[in-house]
């Protein structure tokens, strides 16, 4: 088999491969889409600090695309996420070629990859060991239903205000000190389909927060990020912001699917989307 390293000769048919890759937890990867019309927008409007032509490379056999790897970089940050890399069949030497070609169109100042994968997802947690990454354990992505809507917003549940700012800042960048958005990416990310909920303590702290991003247009929802404070954990915060989130996002007809990435030791967010 003669493999060809290339960048996106066609974009629609990249954008359909990554949506088959992506809608199968074996090889999820959770900076990606699930829908070839979300990714086509996002890899046209709001994917990387280069080019795509540089940022993105894709695995050819006689035409037919077998892999690609996306790289969303970020050079205020010197960081970038790893969309990828999706081979199919596995192969890791196909992995192994995309990712030394695309890591040479890169500037040396980018010091940082995050790759975001499906517990499932052994081809790229084993790629990320051979190339002496660090796993820092699994995580699962959820996806919940209409069918799992709990029909009331709870009381102590809130949207955002700016006497919390700080409180919420601090408690993001504990529980998440490196991730894909940081507290004021998040906040600059507020509109009506981006929204941030919190319970409160006080009138200036809080106890956690979820962020949520609805997207009506394709059909789905994500909650983004729940956190909430190590002081007050079994209190069933947690719990209430996503059922708050859970109704939110259901509250757009359109939306028939939510989907949460959480830690494969997230017992409450796993039962609550079973349950």
């Amino acid at each position: 088999m003669k493999i060809l390293i290339n960048s996106p000769i066609n974009l629609r048919e990249l954008t359909v491969f990554l949506e088959r890759m992506n809608n199968n937890r074996m090889s999820h990867i959770g900076f990606c889409g699930e829908d070839s019309e979300e990714i086509y927008d996002s890899l046209m409007n709001d994917f990387s600090d280069l080019e795509l032509k540089d940022s993105f490379l894709v695995a050819y056999n006689n035409s037919r695309i077998v892999g690609a790897i996306g790289l969303d970089v970020d050079f205020k940050k010197g960081c970038a996420d790893v969309w990828g890399p999706f081979v199919e069949g596995e192969d890791m030497q196909i992995a192994q070629k995309l990712w030394e070609n695309i890591i040479s169109k890169i500037p040396n100042t980018i010091k940082t990859f995050s790759f975001f994968m499906n517990k499932e997802n052994k081809l790229v947690k084993d790629f990320v060991l051979q190339n002496k990454g660090i796993y820092q354990g699994s995580d699962l992505v959820l996806r919940m239903t209409r069918d799992r809507l709990i029909n009331y917003m709870p009381s102590n549940v809130e949207i955002y205000s700016d006497p919390y700012r700080e409180s919420f800042i601090n408690l993001h960048n504990e529980v998440f000190p490196k991730t894909y958005f940081d507290a004021n990416s998040i906040l600059s990310r507020l509109n009506d389909l981006n929204n941030l909920f919190l319970v409160t303590a006080n009138d200036s702290d809080i106890k956690g927060y979820v962020y949520i991003e609805a997207n009506p247009k394709h059909l789905e929802a994500n909650i983004e990020y729940v956190a909430v404070s190590k002081k007050i954990r079994k209190e069933g915060v947690g719990k209430t912001l996503i059922i708050g989130a859970i109704n939110k996002l259901f509250s757009y007809p359109e939306v028939e699917e939510i989907t949460i990435c959480v830690g494969g030791d997230n017992i409450a967010a796993i039962n609550l989307s079973h349950s």
